[in-house]
């Protein structure tokens, strides 16, 4: 019989490892690990998934006896992939469309801030509400020196980034401490880090919006004025 593959990530497919459709039936055509009850496990793009594969290059050397370094995975996975199913599917969203799903998927980003020496200062930070792929709410501390530096001067650069895709941005930062605002952003996370919860005179948002974008997603490269 024919050797098949998982048209997903490519793993060798046997009755004990293929995945579900909606009505519980073995699907055909994708793995347990990318496919179950009728839906994708993952929402990646293809550059993703070969990022994500790369992690467990040790496992596939040992179960085909190879001896590939992950960028060998990861350059044999380029040439296959494309040739999958659920790759050949057309993309049809845009670039910014792509960066806003990115944005989506990632729990932190990391924001810069000129400081008074005219340095840029890039600190990770967990992100709050987004909108899009340039806006972007943070949560921290009136005390803080981030804050300092907007208050001095509102450039900022924002960049986030995800199993090999990121996006980097230009704009400016609002600090905001309205109380409604301040309010209706408040996540209940927050609470470890603001003691007062919303109305806790520490606490405060940074309000980013990027207004240009320099993008890497699935092979693409694009900049952008936003």
């Amino acid at each position: 019989m024919e050797q098949t593959f998982c048209q997903s990530c490519g793993m060798p497919l046997t009755d004990d490892n293929k995945g579900t459709n909606a009505d519980g039936s073995r699907n055909e055509d994708y793995c347990m690990y990318c496919y179950k009850e009728g839906r994708f496990t993952q929402d990646f793009n293809m550059n993703q998934m070969i990022e994500f594969c790369a992690q467990f290059t040790d496992q596939m050397n040992e179960a085909a006896g190879w001896n590939l370094t992950p960028e060998q995975a990861k350059a044999q996975m380029r040439e296959f992939f494309p040739h999958l199913k659920r790759w050949r599917q057309p993309q049809s969203s845009t670039v910014i469309e792509k960066a806003a799903a990115l944005l989506a998927q990632c729990s932190a980003v990391t924001l810069a801030s000129v400081n008074a020496d005219g340095f840029p200062r890039p600190v990770p930070m967990a992100k709050g509400r987004t909108a899009g792929c340039n806006e972007v709410w943070i949560a921290t501390g009136a005390d803080s020196e981030k804050v300092a530096d907007f208050r001095a001067n509102p450039k900022a650069g924002l960049c986030y980034s995800y199993l090999g895709d990121s996006v980097a941005l230009r704009g400016t930062v609002e600090i905001v401490t309205d109380d409604k605002i301040r309010n209706d952003m408040w996540q209940d996370w927050y609470i470890a880090h603001f003691p007062g919860g919303p109305t806790d005179p520490n606490y405060l948002l940074l309000h980013f919006v990027g207004t240009e974008a320099t993008v890497w997603i699935n092979g693409e490269f694009v900049r952008e004025k936003l």
